[in-house]
C-alpha cells in the first residue's frame, strides 16, 4: 500500500467519525438544542470533509459538500432559521454526504444528477427564495378581491433641478480597492507540520479560486550550524486574482490549519490612469509608517519578491512592513470583512491549538495485543496449578511473585479491554432518524427516548449491534405502537413511546428496546406458527413459548409485504446475530400494554471470569456473572413436578434443574448426596439450577469461539485452554434451559 493509500485510508476513517458526529449533533437539534457551538461543529465537520476530498480530487464530493457547507453557513450566521424543513433538508444532506463518501472509497462515480434536487434546495434558500405560505405568495389568482379602485390624476411640482458637481477637494483621486486582487500572508507554525498538515494542499485548493502566484521567503533560514531539524524558516507570499473570491472563501482554505499560523488576508489598492506611479500616490495619501522606512516606496508582495529575487540583500525583508501599512487605510468594510471569519469561530469548541490527546490504532493491532493478553492469562493460570502445597510452604517468594503476576496480569487485560470499549451512543444515535422515517411511512406519532447512552461495550460487540436494533424498532413501530386513533380509543397518549436502553449487570450489558404498543397478538402469532408447521396442532404451548416464536426464521405476521416488514427474516437476524457473539434474546409481552425484548450481550469477547466445575472426566465452566449461589446436594430441596420433571425448591421458589452428566451424556460414579448445585440466573431473571460432580474454583479464561473451527453447539457458548492444556467448554446456561418450541415440533 502507497503513502496516498494509507492516507486516503485515515480520511475515509475521520469521514466515519464525522458523519457519526454529524448523527449525534442534528439529534440534539432535533432535541431543542440549537446553539452557536452545535451549529459550529456541524460546519466543521463537513467543512472537514469536504477539505480532505479536495486534496484527494473527489470533485463529486467536494462539489455537493461546498453546497451543504454553504447552506450551514447562512444558517449559522442567522441569515436562514434553522427551521423544521431545514433541519430534514439538513439530515437528508448527511446521509448524502455519506453516500458521497461511500462512492469516493469504493472508487465509483454516483453522477451529476445524484443530490441535485438538494441542491437546488439549497441555491433557493441561500438566494432569499422562499417557500410560498399563502396564496398571494403563490402566484395564483386571488378570488373575492372586491375593492372599489378609480384611477386619480395627480399633478407633482417639477423636480428640483441637480445640483453642479462639486469639484474633488483631493488632486488626485484616493486610494481604491481593486475587486479580486488580494495578497496574502502565511506563516506556518511548528505545529501545523506536526499534525501532518502540507501547505502544498492549501495552496491547490486556494488556485481553484483564481489565478495564484506563490513567493517563497527563505530569508530566515539561518547557518547550517544553528539550524534546527524541526524548526520553520519559510513563510509564504501568495498574491490571488479572482473576480468572485471573497475573504470568507480565502480565509475558508486555511480554516483546517487555524491556530498553526500567522495568515494575513489583505485586499490590494488599485491605481488610477492620472497616477504617474505608486510612489507618487504614497506621497499624496501621506502615510507615516511609510515614510519611517527609509522612504521606500509602496510594493506589493508580488513587486517585492521580484525585486528581493534580482538585487535585494538577504536583509530585504523589512520593506514587507512597509506594505500591510498602506493597505489599512483601506475602506473599512474591507477590514471588517477581513475579522469577521475569526469573529465566527471563535468559541469554546474550538480546542484546534490544545495538543493531541489521542491516537489513531489499527483495530488489528489492538487485537494482537488483546490475543497477547489472553495467551498470558493462560500462562500466569497454568504457572498457579503447578503450586502444590509443598511449593507453596517451601517457595514463599515465589508465591508472592506469582500472586503479583496475577494481578499485574488482571490490570493489563482490564486496560486492554478499555481500549477496545466504546459507549453505545455509537449505535444509539443512529436510531432517531429511523423511527422518524418509520413514524412517517406508518403514519403513526413515535417518539425515541434513549438511557444509558454511556454504556461502554467491546467494540466487536458494538459493530454487530447496529442490524439486530434497527430490525427490534422496526418491529416495535410496525407491529407494536397503534395508529393514533386505535391509541386514543384505548385511553392511550396519542404519540407512542419506544424506549432505547443499555445498562450493565454483572459482566453482562443489557440492551432493551421497550413500547407501550398493543402487545404481541398471541392468537395470531399461534395460528401462523401452526398454518407454516412450526408449531404442531396438538401442542398447546405457554404465553413465554408463544412470544418466542418471532424469531422463527420465515415469520411474519403481516397481511402484506411492505419494505418496512412482511419477509419474515427481521427478528430471525436479531436472533442469528446476537448468537454470534454469544449472547441472548429475551421477549416479554402483556397484551395492551406492549413488549419488551432484552439483549443480554458479553462485555468482551476475549476474557471471562469463569468458576470451573467437574462433571464425569471433563472439566467445564460456567460464567461467574450468571451465578447465584452453590449448593451442596445434600442439603437441597428437590421435588418433582406432574410431568416428572425435576425442580429445585429455593426460598419458595421453584427452578428447573439440569443435571450436566444427562445433558452430556456423561457417566458419573459420584453419588448425588456428594454433587453440587450451582445456580444461575437466565434470561428474564429465570433461574436454572445445574448439577455438576465437584466444584474446582474461580479463574480467568480466554474465550475461543467453537462456531470458527467447528459448529455451533446447544447448551456451549464456547471453549477455553486450562492452564494445564485442557480444553475446557463453556456452558450457556440460557441454552441449558428447555429445548425452543419450533424445534421440539421439527
Amino acid at each position: 500500500m502507497s503513502d496516498l493509500d494509507d492516507f486516503k485510508a485515515t480520511y475515509f476513517d475521520e469521514c466515519s467519525e464525522l458523519l457519526l458526529d454529524l448523527e449525534e449533533q442534528f439529534a440534539a437539534i432535533e432535541a431543542g438544542d440549537r446553539s452557536a457551538d452545535r451549529l459550529n461543529a456541524v460546519f466543521r465537520a463537513i467543512h472537514s470533509i469536504k477539505g480532505g476530498a479536495g486534496a484527494f480530487g473527489f470533485t463529486e464530493l467536494v462539489a455537493f459538500a461546498h453546497a451543504y457547507e454553504t447552506l450551514l453557513d447562512y444558517v449559522r450566521d442567522g441569515r436562514i432559521e434553522l427551521s423544521e424543513p431545514v433541519t430534514v433538508l439538513c439530515i437528508r444532506a448527511n446521509d448524502l454526504v455519506a453516500d458521497f463518501v461511500n462512492a469516493a472509497k469504493a472508487g465509483t462515480s454516483l453522477g451529476a444528477t445524484y443530490g441535485a434536487d438538494e441542491r437546488k434546495q439549497f441555491d433557493a434558500l441561500t438566494s432569499g427564495e422562499v417557500v410560498p405560505k399563502d396564496d398571494s405568495e403563490s402566484g395564483e389568482p386571488m378570488d373575492d378581491f372586491d375593492i372599489d379602485f378609480t384611477p386619480v390624476m395627480v399633478e407633482l411640482p417639477s423636480a428640483a433641478p441637480e445640483p453642479e458637481p462639486v469639484e474633488d477637494a483631493f488632486v488626485h483621486v484616493p486610494l481604491a480597492v481593486e475587486k479580486g486582487h488580494w495578497e496574502i500572508r502565511f506563516a506556518p507554525h511548528r505545529e501545523l507540520y506536526a499534525r501532518a498538515n502540507d501547505p502544498l494542499l492549501l495552496f491547490r485548493e486556494l488556485a481553484n479560486l483564481g489565478e495564484l502566484t506563490v513567493v517563497a521567503k527563505l530569508n530566515e533560514i539561518p547557518p547550517l550550524s544553528d539550524f534546527e531539524p524541526f524548526g520553520v524558516y519559510c513563510i509564504w507570499e501568495l498574491t490571488l486574482v479572482s473576480p468572485d473570491a471573497t475573504v470568507n472563501d480565502i480565509a475558508e482554505v486555511f480554516e483546517f490549519v487555524e491556530g498553526n499560523c500567522d495568515l494575513s488576508i489583505v485586499q490590494l489598492a488599485r491605481s488610477t490612469p492620472a497616477e504617474p506611479s505608486l510612489a507618487d500616490l504614497a506621497a499624496v495619501v501621506a502615510v507615516p509608517s511609510a515614510a519611517a522606512v527609509d522612504d521606500e516606496p509602496t510594493l506589493s508582495f508580488a513587486d517585492l519578491a521580484d525585486a528581493v529575487k534580482k538585487e535585494a540583500p538577504p536583509r530585504a525583508v523589512a520593506p514587507a512592513l512597509a506594505v500591510t501599512k498602506p493597505i489599512e487605510t483601506a475602506p473599512a468594510p474591507v477590514l471588517a470583512a477581513v475579522d469577521e471569519p475569526e469573529d465566527r469561530r471563535t468559541g469554546p469548541e474550538d480546542r484546534r491549538g490544545a495538543g493531541v490527546q489521542s491516537i489513531r490504532v489499527d483495530l488489528d493491532k489492538v487485537d494482537r495485543v488483546v490475543n497477547m493478553v489472553g495467551e498470558l492469562v493462560i500462562t500466569q493460570s497454568m504457572l498457579t496449578q503447578q503450586m502444590d502445597d509443598t511449593l507453596r510452604a517451601r517457595y514463599q517468594e515465589l508465591v508472592r511473585g506469582l500472586e503479583v503476576l496475577a494481578q499485574t496480569t488482571r490490570g493489563l487485560q482490564d486496560a486492554v479491554m478499555a481500549i477496545r470499549a466504546q459507549p453505545v451512543k455509537s449505535v444509539f444515535s443512529r436510531m432517531p432518524r429511523l423511527v422518524r422515517e418509520l413514524a412517517a411511512k406508518t403514519s403513526k406519532k413515535i417518539r425515541l427516548e434513549t438511557i444509558g447512552e454511556a454504556t461502554e461495550i467491546d467494540k466487536t460487540v458494538i459493530e454487530q449491534l447496529s442490524d439486530p436494533l434497527t430490525h427490534m424498532i422496526r418491529n416495535s413501530a410496525d407491529h407494536g405502537i397503534e395508529s393514533p386513533e386505535k391509541r386514543i380509543a384505548a385511553g392511550k397518549p396519542e404519540i407512542g413511546t419506544i424506549r432505547l436502553s443499555a445498562e450493565q449487570a454483572g459482566g453482562n450489558i443489557l440492551i432493551a428496546v421497550e413500547d407501550d404498543g398493543g402487545g404481541i397478538n398471541r392468537e395470531r402469532v399461534l395460528e401462523v406458527a401452526r398454518g407454516k408447521g412450526i408449531v404442531a396442532q396438538d401442542v398447546t404451548p405457554t404465553d413465554e413459548q408463544i412470544d418466542q416464536l418471532i424469531f422463527a426464521p420465515g415469520f411474519s405476521t403481516a397481511a402484506e409485504v411492505s419494505d418496512i416488514s412482511g419477509r419474515g427474516v427481521g427478528m430471525d437476524v436479531v436472533l442469528s446475530n446476537i448468537k454470534k457473539i454469544g449472547g441472548s434474546v429475551h421477549v416479554k409481552s402483556r397484551t395492551g400494554q406492549g413488549t419488551r425484548m432484552t439483549l443480554r450481550l458479553p462485555l468482551t469477547l476475549a476474557v471471562l471470569d469463569v468458576m470451573l466445575v467437574k462433571v464425569g472426566p471433563s472439566p467445564y465452566v460456567v460464567p461467574l456473572s450468571s451465578i447465584v449461589e452453590t449448593i451442596q446436594c445434600s442439603r437441597a430441596d428437590f421435588g418433582r413436578t406432574p410431568s416428572g420433571s425435576q425442580v429445585l425448591r429455593v426460598r419458595g421458589e421453584y427452578v428447573q434443574v439440569v443435571d450436566l452428566a444427562d445433558r452430556f451424556q456423561l457417566a458419573t460414579d459420584v453419588e448425588l448426596a456428594n454433587r453440587f448445585v450451582v445456580l444461575c440466573e437466565a434470561e428474564g431473571g429465570t433461574k436454572v439450577a445445574l448439577v455438576v460432580d465437584d466444584i474446582i474454583g474461580q479463574q480467568q479464561v480466554v474465550i475461543k469461539s467453537l462456531e470458527e473451527n467447528f459448529e455451533s453447539i446447544e447448551g456451549i457458548a464456547g471453549g477455553t485452554i486450562l492452564g494445564d492444556g485442557n480444553v475446557a467448554l463453556i456452558v450457556d446456561v440460557q441454552g441449558l434451559r428447555a429445548p425452543s418450541l419450533h424445534k421440539n415440533a421439527a
